[in-house]
């Protein structure tokens, strides 16, 4: 009899032993394939993503890619963002093809990076924006699209790119997209376009990512691109180095949360933005918000020159 309770302790030993020897092995196998928590389930959205009149008619495209990632987000209609507090609580927040922001939209913006949000970008944002907005943003995207490749391009990575996040070979193929121009400072080509002087393709700072192509679009590049991309940039984010990775949250920003975005467009009265979302939140809907507080002008935007339009940056 006390054989067999001997016998039936080791047993169960041992099946401990392989169960746990089976759970290691999983997740080193995890870890060496790079599948990062944008995979994982996640309790709770990690990504905002921004919704607007100008691209409405690229949304169906993105919210593909945005599924076949698995990361799980929240849509903010930009017709509401009118605050720091408006870009919401998310680490990440994805700007899509947006070329017109107001000059109160770009200063909440950085309101809202200076509280530890991170912000990935495509395609020429801004671009449409007043003169003090464009400059606002190259200080937060580390740079701007130039001007439009007059046809598809190869992209490839930089000989001196020392982000090791951005050097996957799926990242790199054949694109239609834009120059990129970089700030003096501060700023890092992660990516160039194959072609004279090798021109930048995606521009990085510590606090932002730069595509140079209108990501959601198949006619700038396939979807298996567009979503290698999305996926690196958010996985640098998400699993930076301290204090980074430590903050869950961006301090002060809105908790709300919508996944949809509503079927009557609302107007921006004021630039005239069509942006058709109630993406405030779902807890938000059929509540009547009181009205924000105006902004006074930011001192950046008031010593700024009056630049004038130009259709090519060189």
């Amino acid at each position: 009899m006390k054989n067999q309770e001997i016998y039936h302790k080791k047993a169960n030993l041992q099946i401990k032993k392989a169960g746990f020897f089976i759970l290691s092995f999983n997740f080193l196998t995890l870890n060496s394939f790079s599948i990062l928590p944008v995979t994982a389930a996640a309790e709770e959205p990690v990504l905002s993503v921004v919704y607007g009149q100008e691209n409405a008619n690229q949304w169906r495209g993105i919210t593909d890619r945005l599924q076949t990632i698995g990361a799980k987000y929240c849509v903010i209609s930009l017709a509401d963002v009118r605050s720091g507090a408006d870009w919401g609580d998310r680490r990440v927040l994805f700007l899509p093809n947006i070329e017109t922001l107001t000059p109160s939209q770009a200063i909440a913006l950085e309101e809202w990076m200076s509280q530890g949000g991170r912000l990935i970008a495509s395609g020429p944002v801004g671009n449409l924006s007043a003169p003090g907005v464009r400059q606002l943003l190259r200080s937060l995207l580390g740079g701007y699209w130039g001007f439009s490749l007059s046809e598809t391009a190869q992209m490839k990575p930089t000989k001196t790119n020392i982000s090791e996040w951005a050097n996957q070979t799926e990242l790199f193929g054949k694109v239609r997209g834009g120059v990129m121009i970089p700030n003096d400072m501060g700023s890092e080509s992660a990516a160039v376009w194959n072609s004279k002087d090798n021109p930048a393709a995606v521009l990085t700072t510590e606090r932002s990512t730069f595509m140079g192509w209108r990501w959601g679009t198949d006619t700038a590049t396939e979807a298996t691109l567009d979503n290698a991309w999305l996926k690196a940039a958010l996985n640098h984010y998400l699993t930076a180095p301290p204090p980074s990775n430590r903050m869950k949250k961006v301090a002060g920003g809105s908790p709300n949360c919508s996944t949809t975005v509503a079927a009557a467009p609302r107007m921006q009265g004021v630039a005239g933005q069509g942006a058709g979302a109630g993406g405030r939140g779902q807890g938000s809907r059929g509540v009547v918000h009181p009205p924000h507080p105006p902004h006074l002008p930011h001192p950046f935007l008031l010593k700024l020159p009056l630049l004038p339009y130009l259709n090519h940056f060189l």
